[in-house]
């Protein structure tokens, strides 16, 4: 009776947001049947699951990668991403991807970061590029924060 006790109850911490959602059930619509839980929660875990997503800031640094600016030239990048997951917007997140952060990190956000560079140093020319360094990178943070967003990341920097 106590492992069923303990198999039924987990606790989400308020560094994280909890979604409870029915393993083999959808809507009418294709969505998921999901809630935010937070706290003490019980739950049947035959058909019903809880997943969870840290709010925190989390940084990642990727590894550096070559974009080509306007004139042909090559420079390298060496990126690093501090966001977090929208607390409003984490079932959708979990709807979308249902793999945890470092999954998502290192597919889905890596594409974005290097897409972001990419499109935006094409627009320079290398010695544009060099000049106004400071420019460039906050069109690939805007670039970021627009793509991201509308995900339900945050971009802190």
């Amino acid at each position: 009776m106590l492992i069923v006790a303990f198999s039924s109850c987990t606790i989400i911490d308020s560094s994280e947001v909890g979604i409870q959602f029915k393993k083999f059930s959808l809507t009418e619509q294709g969505k998921l049947d999901a809630i935010p839980v937070s706290g003490w929660v019980t739950y049947n875990p035959i058909n019903t699951g809880i997943y969870t997503y840290p709010v925190t800031i989390q940084r990642v640094d990727y590894e550096p990668f070559a974009v080509t600016a306007k004139d042909a030239a090559t420079f390298t990048m060496d990126a690093m991403l501090a966001y977090q997951v929208d607390r409003a917007k984490a079932i959708d997140v979990f709807a979308k991807y249902r793999k945890p952060l470092q999954d998502i990190e290192s597919g889905y956000l890596k594409t974005v970061i290097y897409d972001a560079y990419r499109i935006t140093a094409n627009q320079y020319t290398s010695d544009e590029l060099m000049a106004n360094r400071g420019k460039f990178e906050m069109e690939v943070k805007a670039m970021l924060d627009s793509a991201l967003l509308s995900e339900g990341f945050i971009v802190s920097e």
